[in-house]
């Protein structure tokens, strides 16, 4: 039974079990394979041994004994190792996102520049040829990647907090008893909170409708350091943030500042932030509502400094090697 479209591995030509191919099928055949090779060289050929064994692992991924040694290499040129207590062997990426990965980091790295510059996972899929389920499980384990680097940052000094709306997916629309749609911020919108400083922000999603205080003050009391200025529109639910870390208090009413001229807006700041994030989210539309954080932290790491996209890899990068947080293809498929 042939794959799903989704599945099917942009390796595939039509003419590949044929024998004997026309000249026309001949040139597409060997000009389609050639290209599919560019965008997926072999780990030996990118390099990336060198970059691999100069992460050096602190302990053991299985057990955590520091008494481990050099164990030989890999066929791609991998440094193993094996654990004294455990005896265990294990490479550099052991209990990483590239755990066991039969793709070349530098094609990961082609991915990420793209979902960066706003490039749909359909979009991406077809420019690197590969299956639309290899670029949506790669995002995946880009989300697991951020998820853990977001969860240091505290933004201090003066902070702009507002909150913003997404509408759910159409299946998950609720509705009034005479078949309307809930009108307003209802149980139809997801709340997405932003804060943000002059030069970074903070993305994260505080569930449906509007923020109850207790859900605001969870979703930022790790993320805002006592005695910063918190500048926003008097949204009540700011009030137990504001009390519980001992927040300077600067706010300005919705109605009065509503039309003034963005320049001479207070909360420009996170009004532009807003917008960015709308346009960041149409640009991955249809996406699932159950990945949203995940958006919302990809989204921060586009935004946030420093501005080279290339230097945003290479933190990544350097972050995914000390993160020890995996996902398997067939586990994200079969269980998710």
């Amino acid at each position: 039974m042939p794959k799903s479209k989704t599945f099917r591995s942009r390796r595939i030509t039509p003419w590949d079990e044929y024998e004997v191919k026309t000249p026309t099928q001949q040139f597409l055949f060997d000009h389609y394979k050639s290209h599919y090779a560019e965008r997926h060289p072999t780990l030996i050929t990118t390099g990336e041994d060198n970059l691999i064994n100069s992460f050096l692992p602190e302990t053991c991924p299985c057990c955590g004994s520091l008494r481990f040694q050099k164990y030989g290499r890999t066929r791609n040129h991998i440094q193993r190792f094996k654990c004294s207590d455990c005896l265990k062997t294990f490479t550099p990426v052991t209990g990483t996102i590239f755990d066991n990965h039969k793709i070349s980091v530098s094609e990961w790295m082609e991915y990420t520049l793209n979902i960066l510059r706003y490039v749909s996972i359909n979009a991406d899929s077809w420019n690197n040829k590969n299956a639309f389920s290899t670029s949506r499980y790669w995002l995946e384990k880009l989300f697991l990647v951020l998820a853990a680097q977001q969860e240091d940052v505290v933004l201090s000094g003066r902070v702009w907090l507002d909150e913003t709306y997404c509408t759910v997916e159409a299946k998950d629309i609720c509705y009034n008893e005479d078949g309307s749609k809930l009108r307003g911020i209802s149980e139809n919108q997801l709340c997405i909170g932003v804060a943000c400083t002059s030069d970074r922000i903070l993305c994260i999603l505080e569930g449906h409708g509007k923020p109850s205080s207790r859900k605001s003050y969870e979703a930022f009391k790790n993320h805002i350091a006592k005695g910063s200025t918190l500048v926003h529109d008097k949204e009540r639910s700011h009030g137990m943030l504001v009390k519980e870390l001992e927040l300077i208090n600067e706010f300005y009413k919705s109605d009065e500042i509503r039309h003034l001229p963005d320049k001479e807006n207070p909360l420009r700041r996170v009004n532009e932030v807003h917008a960015r994030l709308k346009n960041f989210l149409r640009a991955h539309s249809g996406f699932n509502r159950d990945s949203l954080q995940g958006y919302l932290n990809l989204f921060c790491l586009a935004m946030n400094p420093p501005s080279d996209y290339l230097e945003k890899v290479e933190l990544l990068l350097n972050f995914a090697f000390k993160t020890r947080k995996t996902l398997r293809y067939r586990s994200f498929y079969c269980d998710g």
